[in-house]
């Protein structure tokens, strides 16, 4: 079966803001409207992840990309990716090619379409599953799970592609390179596997992450939005335009949010508590860096934020 909605936020994480008829209070940016949808109607696409054709040409220039991003942890996934990922492409040309009788012909380009509308969002449905024991926090104890290797680089995977899959990001990369004469927008979502788990790989093995506990102890809920996890340092920049450093901020829930930097400073776990101003700039850091949607508890909540369109 096709999967025609893909979502580009995990709806199972949403829950935590929405009632039990899966009802969550949005607001639609462009339109400058609050809502009440479906979770199945936001932050979502008709076939966001459907594979594209690439030309051989493509093909190469999309290789060389990756292998300039790989080293010899990274240089084996990457390349399963690569020859995943294309290998729609690479059907469809040789179909393309091949002289077959019409019913034969038909029965393959079939399955072909399934393949370039299922097997990202498949993919994605698996590293979706690697959040199951975050989204459970509820105190600080709660991320000791963290200690288990194992887990600790499934949660830094599902971190890190929540991170970079987005409508945000997706369109940041193609405004980016949209005249560029190799770099395509098309590559976008191949490219997406390569740098999350790249960045995954990366902080698995830097001793200095450390995770924060954010206790929301005022009157204000957190929000979220349609780029649920933010760089709160996004906006140090280098000489070249480049960030300069992470510091993830993500909200788990209206009372509880969690921060992972990397600097050596004290333990790897820790736990602080956010007073309403405190809350209330998180906040607007997450409703600045949205796309298309905020999202809260209530309708209520969302009317200052309205008023900031």
């Amino acid at each position: 079966m096709k999967k025609k909605r893909q979502h580009y936020v995990w709806r199972n994480y949403l829950r935590s803001w929405s009632n039990s008829k899966d009802i969550i209070p949005a607001l639609i940016k462009k339109e400058k409207k609050i809502a009440t949808p479906n979770l199945m109607g936001v932050a979502q696409e008709k076939f966001y992840y459907s594979l594209v054709e690439f030309t051989v040409e493509e093909e190469i220039v999309l290789k060389q990309l990756i292998s300039n991003l790989s080293n010899d942890d990274t240089k084996e996934i990457y390349q399963q990716y690569f020859d995943l990922f294309t290998t729609y492409s690479r059907f469809k040309r040789i179909l393309e090619s091949k002289d077959l009788p019409t019913k034969h012909k038909s029965e393959i380009e079939e399955k072909l379409d399934l393949m370039k509308i299922n097997l990202m969002e498949d993919f994605h449905s698996d590293f979706e599953s690697f959040g199951h024991k975050l989204m459970l926090v509820q105190k600080p104890e709660d991320l000791m799970f963290l200690e288990d290797e194992e887990y600790l680089i499934k949660t830094l995977i599902f971190l890190c592609f929540q991170y970079v899959r987005t409508k945000k990001m997706k369109n940041t990369f193609s405004q980016k390179f949209e005249n560029h004469l190799t770099i395509l927008p098309k590559y976008f979502h191949v490219l997406s596997f390569v740098l999350a788990t790249g960045m995954a790989n990366g902080l698995r093995f830097y001793k200095q992450t450390k995770f924060i506990f954010i206790e929301n102890i005022s009157k204000v809920d957190f929000i979220t939005s349609d780029q649920p996890i933010t760089n709160l340092l996004e906006d140090e920049r280098d000489e070249l335009g480049n960030i300069k450093s992470l510091e993830f901020y993500y909200p788990l829930s209206p009372k509880v949010a969690l921060k992972i930097h990397y600097k050596d400073e004290g333990l790897k776990f820790d736990h602080i508590k956010a007073t309403e101003e405190k809350v209330n700039c998180l906040n607007h850091i997450v409703f600045n860096r949205s796309e298309d949607f905020i999202f809260a508890c209530t309708t209520k909540e969302l009317e200052n934020y309205k008023n900031c369109l």
